[in-house]
């Protein structure tokens, strides 16, 4: 590259011919090119480095992908009232009034004048139908729906739902929904399935259909604005929170992210993105995706009491105290000398071990948990589930 433009500055420099100005207008195009096709090389460099290969052997780190949550990139809830039709007996009885007055109205705008108290069939259904319109969703794209029965309908399966308009929050229309409804059966001692026991499947009366939904109406999501990213953390901590601003700063090479709480980090782009005539925000999200950092979390322990399930975290461990329950007795202690006695500082896994050595149950481990939890004794946060 630096011969070539020793070449062009030479062909600068010599006389000046008849086509001196068109050739300096061409070498001047092809500096300008060339000094593009740099910028983008060392950005390009910049998202590579941003792979995070440093931390790969580290297996505590995970992807800022993973972490957080980019502030105007979200989905939206959608919601529908609809008739499901062509129901073999299963629908909503003539007490649902609101299945009759919905098909009644129906009727009507089909150019079929009946009354209320003139729909008293069995094969119509009222269902609310859900849906959520993803972020970027484009005119035409098919998304996933979901139908809840509204009355007393005993089953959804093999009917059909009208046209349903699906709207957002806003009331405004985004999508609608329509189609054949059908659900699929168990192989196994179902009709025609292996052992032929003729067994139907369960009458379904909320039922999910892919793709049933075609967006009409795209919502617009701005991410960034200004030239500044927001990244909110999934769960909010204020160490998390410094090392991903340490992580993207030693990244690119400056100080482009700031923490403003133990949640919300915002970045700015960086110096050589903005001078970069072929940047796109995809490409400066998409390097800052697979920065990799090592979160941290609160010491915590989980306890399901109706299970026997308890999950604690690394952090968690036990003061030096003495347990006595019914018949169960251990002691935290430096010295190691019985079954019931454990090393000063332990881990929750290893108490329960402890305790269960010693025979003790759900019930019994929740209630010493809760003790050692009110005794200060336990170094974390305890939620019973």
């Amino acid at each position: 590259m630096k011969n070539l433009k020793k070449n062009f500055i030479k062909s600068i420099l010599m006389p000046a011919g008849p086509l001196s100005v068109f050739s300096l207008s061409i070498v001047t195009l092809t500096v300008v090119t060339l000094t593009v096709v740099t910028l983008s090389l060392v950005f390009a460099n910049s998202i590579f480095a941003a792979t995070g290969v440093k931390n790969a052997n580290d297996l505590g780190s995970v992807r800022l992908k993973d972490l957080v949550e980019i502030r105007g990139v979200r989905s939206n809830q959608l919601t529908g009232f609809g008739l499901v039709i062509g129901l073999p007996g299963t629908g909503d009885s003539k007490q649902s009034l609101a299945t009759n007055k919905a098909a009644a109205n129906m009727l009507n705008r089909l150019g079929s004048q009946v009354k209320l108290n003139e729909v008293t069939t069995r094969n119509i259904a009222a269902v609310i139908v859900t849906a959520e319109l993803p972020a970027f969703a484009r005119n035409g794209d098919r998304i996933d729906m979901r139908l809840s029965s509204v009355g007393d309908a005993q089953s959804l399966e093999g009917g059909t739902l009208l046209l349903t308009p699906l709207s957002g929050a806003d009331e405004l229309i985004y999508a609608v929904a329509q189609g054949a409804i059908s659900q699929g059966t168990s192989m196994a001692g179902s009709q025609g399935g292996a052992g032929g026991a003729g067994n139907k499947s369960s009458a379904p009366k909320t039922i999910a259909v892919a793709k049933g939904a075609t967006v009409e109406r795209e919502f617009e999501s701005t991410y960034m604005q200004n030239g500044f990213l927001e990244l909110s953390l999934r769960n909010a901590d204020f160490t998390t929170a410094h090392r991903v601003v340490k992580a993207v700063n030693e990244v690119f090479g400056e100080f482009i992210a700031e923490a403003k709480n133990s949640g919300l980090i915002k970045v700015k782009l960086p110096t050589i993105a903005q001078s970069n005539q072929s940047y796109t925000p995809v490409s400066f999200v998409a390097a800052l995706e697979q920065i990799t950092v090592e979160p941290d979390s609160r010491a915590l322990v989980i306890v399901n009491e109706r299970t026997g399930t308890i999950v604690s975290g690394a952090h968690v461990v036990v003061s030096a105290v003495a347990i006595s329950h019914g018949n169960l007795q251990i002691l935290i202690d430096d010295q190691v000398n019985m079954v019931g006695q454990i090393p000063t500082s332990t881990s929750v896994g290893d108490l329960v071990a402890a305790l269960n050595a010693l025979g003790a149950g759900p019930k019994d481990l929740v209630a010493i948990l809760q003790a050692l939890e009110a005794a200060k004794a336990l170094k974390a946060e305890l939620r019973i589930m």
